[in-house]
């Protein structure tokens, strides 16, 4: 009996292995650098019952609008104030002034925007 018919070699299923290894290697790539869709940091100052916060130079988006965005303050895990809506924009660079009573240096502003929390800054 004799077979005229080849089979497939082991070269040819390496090609076919390193192509899906390429497929899988950019898919990994696109997946692992979106990136988070928000940066927010910057500094807070204590003044009174109030903070002042300077969103930094690099806050990505660059300005973030009236409602979109709320803060609350923790200490610890625990929160100090509850989520609190406002109705100024938040823009790189620029200061503004947020309610908190009873807030103490150490504590933790965080900023809420499309549904994530951000650490945005420890107040001094």
């Amino acid at each position: 009996m004799r077979f005229d018919k080849r089979g497939q070699g082991a070269t040819e299923y390496l090609l076919m292995l390193a192509a899906v290894l390429v497929i899988v290697a950019i898919a990994v790539y696109y997946v692992t650098s979106t990136g988070p869709s928000a940066i927010i940091t910057g500094t807070a100052v204590k003044n009174g019952d109030n903070i002042n916060f300077t969103p930094s130079s690099t806050m990505v988006p660059s300005k973030i609008n009236a409602g979109e965005w709320e803060y609350a303050v923790y200490r610890g895990a625990t929160a100090i104030s509850s989520w609190q809506t406002v109705s100024f924009d938040l823009e790189r660079g620029i200061p503004v002034a947020l309610s908190a009573s009873g807030c103490q240096t150490g504590d933790l502003l965080k900023i809420r925007y499309k549904g994530n929390v951000y650490d945005a800054a420890t107040v001094s």
